[in-house]
């Protein structure tokens, strides 16, 4: 009895895991991945290296897969979606240079997948520095306190989210002037996908969800003035 009941549970977890055992190719298994019918963000590697699926992909599509693999010491669904689209998408996404010395904004090609920007005539990578004139105008806080808003959570692939960034002083719960504000979006496989700054109190992004992403997004802001510096995070699901 006991043999029988382990021999159960393995194949239970084999099944979970294998998510490619019901297709012989790349594309039938991406098109189920995309509409819902497969998730798993946790594959078994070895085993998916020894499917069919796997061995019949050219070197390229298998250099993206162990990439991805190695990145995050995981391999999940989507990013093998991401390899499906583009071959090369973790490989440039891990030789861009930093953020910090980007001095216009970068076409957006390989982030496609999960979201278009709408146009924004004030979006820019910069790191802006607050204007230091009038510096003694400004009055201090003891502490930031951030409040990070979302439009719709959850929302659906395809609309537009609006993310809200407002920097408060704890104290007097007022609004913050001349406050450096740092916003980064991160997709469910932890890949930037935006990222924005602000040198005032409120900060209000918006963008276009892709017709492809689905799971957790991550919103994290950072707020700074006067040597303080504050911190906050925030997740929305896309459906």
């Amino acid at each position: 009895m006991i043999g029988t009941i382990v021999l159960v549970n393995n194949n239970s977890i084999y099944a979970k895991q294998a998510i490619w055992r019901d297709f012989d190719n790349m594309k039938d298994l991406v098109a189920a991945i995309r509409s819902g019918e497969k998730n798993d963000n946790n594959i078994n590697w070895e085993k998916f290296q020894d499917s069919d699926i796997y061995q019949n992909e050219d070197k390229d599509s298998k250099e993206c897969l162990q990439l991805a693999h190695k990145i995050g010491n995981n391999l999940g669904d989507y990013e093998i979606v991401h390899c499906f689209r583009d071959e090369n998408y973790f490989k440039n996404k891990y030789t861009e240079p930093e953020t910090s010395e980007i001095t216009e904004p970068q076409p957006e090609t390989n982030a496609s997948l999960n979201v278009s920007e709408v146009p924004e005539t004030n979006a820019s990578l910069n790191v802006p520095e607050v204007p230091e004139t009038n510096a003694s105008e400004i009055v201090t806080p003891r502490s930031i306190d951030l409040n990070i808003t979302v439009g719709k959570n959850p929302i659906s692939r395809g609309e537009n989210q609006v993310v809200t960034v407002v920097a408060l002083d704890l104290t007097t719960g007022k609004e913050l002037d001349r406050v450096f504000i740092k916003l980064e979006i991160k997709d469910p496989v932890g890949i930037l996908v935006k990222n924005y700054t602000g040198t005032e109190g409120n900060i209000t992004r918006a963008f276009k969800i892709g017709e492809n992403a689905i799971g957790t997004f991550i919103i994290s802001a950072t707020a700074s003035q006067a040597g303080l510096q504050s911190t906050k995070s925030l997740t929305f699901q896309v459906q």
